[in-house]
């Protein structure tokens, strides 16, 4: 069965796999993309610092080539290391060229759900999805921004921006961009003040100097299982067993 076929196939179970990457600050990471081809998701969601301030964005668009190249669908929003860059206009051209759906504050429907995309410079009260049954992505970088919305906003968050936390003990990471001590949103499924679900990755990549302790890089595999009829899941169905998604490292 081909990746095609594949993909069909999960769709029609009612169930949608995407992978989610994030904080990739334009690093070449060794088997990434054919790790990411190898998983066969129905689409990769990327949420924010695919570029550095600093490094050349040629790996980053040869990492999103090679997925398009795969005939995978792509979303992306901006990072904070996007907006160090005079050139970020030109970048996110260049991504659409290359098929990606960047998300600047608005909403696409696609395969059955609904995606929306928050730019790190704004809000995502400013997102508004239609009336609908059908899942609710949102895609952010910083986690904490998903604290200022009401638990009816999104069926799952998807978010990144803190690394884990950089060192790692005892599965807590101790700091955080902006100067965050011991952050409450580092890695994996969360709920968010409001209830709602959130995937947060630590990233593949590094921000600053310090490296990285007992804090591997991260790629969560995200498997939305599709309302049959009826509204969405509710948020206890998380606990239930008929959770609404499942995720993988």
């Amino acid at each position: 069965m081909d990746q095609a076929q594949r993909r069909a196939s999960c769709r029609a179970a009612g169930e949608l796999t995407i992978v989610h990457v994030s904080d990739l600050h334009s690093r070449h990471r060794r088997h990434l993309l054919e790790t990411v081809i190898g998983l066969q998701p129905d689409g990769v969601m990327i949420t924010g610092d695919l570029f550095d301030g600093v490094q050349s964005p040629k790996p980053a668009f040869e990492f999103v080539a090679g997925l398009r190249n795969a005939d995978l669908d792509v979303f992306y929003v901006t990072g904070n290391h996007e907006l160090y860059r005079q050139d970020v206009a030109q970048l996110l051209d260049q991504l659409r060229a290359l098929g990606v759906t960047v998300l600047e504050n608005e909403e696409v429907a696609w395969k059955g759900i609904h995606v929306a995309g928050v730019e790190f410079d704004a809000w995502p009260e400013d997102i508004r999805f239609p009336e609908t049954e059908q899942i609710r992505l949102l895609l952010v970088h910083d986690p904490y921004k998903a604290d200022r919305l009401s638990e009816a906003t999104a069926s799952l968050i998807l978010a990144g921006h803190i690394h884990g936390g950089q060192w790692r003990l005892f599965h807590q990471g101790l700091a955080g961009p902006g100067h965050r001590l011991l952050p409450k949103y580092t890695s994996g499924l969360y709920r968010t003040v409001q209830g709602m679900s959130m995937v947060v990755s630590r990233g593949l990549g590094d921000w600053m100097k310090i490296p990285r302790i007992c804090n591997p890089w991260h790629l969560p595999v995200i498997h939305l299982l599709l309302p049959e009829a009826g509204p969405m899941a509710e948020p206890d169905a998380l606990k239930s067993g008929h959770e609404p998604v499942k995720e993988t490292h």
